[in-house]
């Protein structure tokens, strides 16, 4: 659905604009009580004070897709942040130009507003309302995009994970991409049960992060780990971390999906042993 036919349908029909390219939520006190909205070249204005409780519910469910069309989205509060915020812009949407290609066509819109989120962080911005609306759209899967976004995740992790995979298949981007596909819905679905291992994190260390999340997990009622690394060195560290935590906890790798540069590994503890 076209932006402009999502504001006739909740009653702001702009006839003569062909394109919208910003919306802005703003005062419009200088002009009739009765106007709520306001056109300035291509960018839309809406007074939110002046909307009913219907329309204003309508625009929270349709957010993500006025992202993803409109490009950007502006409080009236968050104005002076944004010549600050406006340096950051090219290298983030970079990364969605990127990922876009490779991720369910669904999760665009969710990937703008996670975006977005991350540009008012950035900007020094509270978040919690728009994190508060992604996760009402989105759920829990929403709430793990906004988090991974921003922690920078998307340019750290999942674009190199990508590379990685296309490296593994020279000859079949279409088997990579499948690859891909799998890890980014298990990582998205399953991030709280997740470690990310770093070059940086001695064996030792590692160790101690596994028991101390696999115990955490036990506690409440998860009896499983995923751990996701990158690099020749990560996943030699992590294949000889296997048996001391094995041994530690009793936690098997259930599955293991490596190649040289990549590895997955679930752990699960077995029920006669967490019970």
């Amino acid at each position: 659905m076209k932006i402009l036919e999502i504001f006739k349908n909740i009653g702001i029909h702009i006839p003569k604009l062909e394109k919208i390219t910003g919306i802005k939520f703003s005062s419009l006190v200088h002009l009739d009580r009765s106007v709520h909205f306001h056109v300035e070249g291509s960018t839309l204005i809406i007074d939110p004070k002046r909307l009913g409780p219907k329309q204003k519910r309508e625009i929270q469910k349709v957010l993500p897709i006025l992202l993803h069309e409109s490009g950007a989205i502006i409080d009236e509060s968050s104005a002076p942040t944004v010549n600050a915020v406006i340096t950051q812009l090219p290298e983030i949407h970079e990364v969605a130009r990127k990922l876009a290609p490779i991720i369910p066509q669904s999760d665009i819109p969710l990937l703008n507003a996670c975006i977005y989120l991350r540009i008012r962080f950035e900007g020094g911005d509270s978040v919690d309302g728009l994190k508060g609306q992604i996760i009402s759209i989105y759920g829990t899967r929403g709430g793990n995009f906004a988090n991974l976004c921003s922690a920078g995740y998307l340019e750290t992790w999942f674009l190199p994970m990508y590379a990685a995979l296309i490296r593994a298949n020279p000859d079949d981007p279409s088997m990579a991409a499948a690859k891909f596909l799998v890890i980014y819905n298990r990582i998205l679905n399953e991030l709280p049960w997740t470690e990310f291992v770093g070059n940086r994190i001695s064996a030792e260390n590692l160790i101690e992060n596994i028991l101390e999340k696999m115990n955490r997990n036990i506690e409440n009622g998860v009896r499983y780990l995923n751990i996701h690394s990158l690099g020749e060195k990560n996943v030699e560290k992590i294949m000889s971390i296997l048996p001391a935590v094995q041994k530690k906890i009793g936690a098997i790798p259930i599955r293991i999906d490596k190649d040289p540069t990549r590895i997955f590994v679930r752990l699960e503890i077995p029920a006669q042993i967490s019970d």
